[in-house]
């Protein structure tokens, strides 16, 4: 009996690191509403990222190197998500003068003056939401979203998204659409039918989602 208890607490030991390693989904449901002045165009869902960050820690982000683009007194993209470590090259494809700069705590840099084919270069070492400006132009604006997980999915166009092989138990779900603010909620994976609603107060704008170490 003893050999037949301890077989089989090894046995549910073992189903229990294999359930661990294959790991959880989370899913839910993303709406996007428009502020008052804003209107919501067809498909704009799909510029929503979803992420999750388990309280127990993350494995090893691999950063990448992306480029944005000065043309036509705009950036472009403009709006981003880049793994945390990342560097951004800014290029001046205009031909006239242009500034790259943050005032964002924790990502505080100011490149002054761009010419016309110039590139210059930020890695962002820390997580979260990042305005970057042309401070010759005060009107051009770049929203940047440093992930700092490998945990993340795109919403799709009908609002939904499954983030499949989280590490299991407690942590934060982050929301983030390009035209609205960074939000967040409390999970514990697996869980499904989360529903977050993300409010639109700025223009419409290109977005690059690099999910390149999605699991």
């Amino acid at each position: 009996m003893r050999i037949q208890r301890f077989c089989l607490a090894i046995a549910l030991g073992i189903l229990a690191a294999a359930a661990h390693a294959v790991g959880a989904d989370i899913s839910g449901h993303v709406e996007l509403a428009a502020n008052p002045g804003q209107t919501i165009a067809p498909g704009e869902l799909v510029d929503t990222l979803v992420y999750f960050v388990p309280k127990s820690g993350v494995p090893r982000i691999h950063p990448g190197t992306y480029t944005v683009y000065s043309v036509n007194m705009d950036f472009r993209p403009g709006a981003m998500a880049v793994p945390v470590g990342s560097t951004v090259k800014f290029a001046n494809l205009d031909q006239v003068l242009h500034n790259v700069y943050s005032s964002t705590p924790g990502a505080v840099f100011d490149h002054q003056f761009q010419k016309v084919g110039d590139v210059v270069e930020h890695r962002f070492a820390q997580p979260g939401t990042v305005l970057v400006s042309c401070n010759v132009h005060h009107f051009m604006e770049f929203d940047l979203l440093v992930v700092p997980t490998p945990y993340m999915a795109a919403v799709t166009a009908n609002g939904s998204f499954v983030l499949h092989g989280v590490p299991p138990g407690p942590g934060t779900l982050y929301f983030w659409n390009p035209r609205g603010s960074l939000r967040s909620q409390a999970v514990n994976a697996p869980q499904g039918d989360i529903a977050q609603r993300l409010v639109a107060i700025k223009s419409r704008v290109a977005t690059e989602l690099h999910r390149e170490n999605q699991r």
